[in-house]
């Protein structure tokens, strides 16, 4: 391993026990508010999955434009207290592991289901601060519900006057792995280690240079 990508490996493992110290401390709010994000997982069996097109900062982006990548879903909204955050540390870290020639093969797409909150420059920022090669996407709610159904993903919004954030939004939290031909292949749980979802990565892009 070079002195570059030791010290790269070190700072996003850093990066990510930051992320959780944070998260934890801004989610004491949460908690007694009574604040849940939906944990039932789904399986790639239970997605219907298919194509879809979403807004994204540089123009509408659809999973068809990806084909020939593997592609890791993963929705939230930027307000998400910790297991967005989370997820996208541990994403980024997965990344981070990948060779240039793999992350040309790799896309990550991040889908808000917050469009009252969540524009494309906030969602641009906010990406960008995990992982440039991860893009955020958004929509109308009517939209984002067709997408989200499709992908196993059950979301709630629920007000809380008590909250700053005046509501908050209760979510399933799977990552979901495409492969390059647009099928569901897996879902980790959002509090997965970085080499399980590592090692599925790398094993779907060896196939698909085959």
């Amino acid at each position: 391993m070079t002195c570059m990508k030791y010290w790269k490996k070190l700072f996003f493992r850093r990066t990510k026990f930051f992320l959780v110290f944070v998260s934890l401390f801004f989610s004491f709010e949460f908690v007694f508010t009574s604040v849940a994000h939906e944990n039932s997982e789904s399986t790639a069996n239970d997605i219907t999955g298919g194509d879809f097109t979403l807004n994204s900062p540089d123009g509408p982006l659809s999973l068809q434009d990806l084909r020939g990548s593997v592609v890791l879903l993963f929705f939230g909204y930027t307000s998400c207290p910790n297991v967005c955050p989370i997820s996208l540390a541990t994403i980024s870290n997965v990344l981070a592991e990948m060779s240039p020639a793999e992350l040309e093969k790799t896309r990550t797409l991040f889908i808000s289901l917050d469009p009252e909150r969540d524009n494309l420059e906030l969602l641009k920022k906010y990406t960008n601060y995990f992982h440039p090669n991860i893009v955020g996407l958004t929509d109308e709610i009517s939209v984002l519900k067709k997408v989200a159904a499709r992908y196993g993903i059950k979301y709630e919004r629920s007000l809380k006057p008590e909250s700053t954030l005046g509501y908050v939004i209760s979510h399933s939290s799977d990552i979901i792995i495409v492969d390059p031909g647009g099928i569901v292949r897996k879902t980790f749980p959002h509090d997965t280690d970085t080499a399980p979802l590592l090692k599925e990565l790398k094993l779907l892009l060896r196939v698909t240079t085959l």
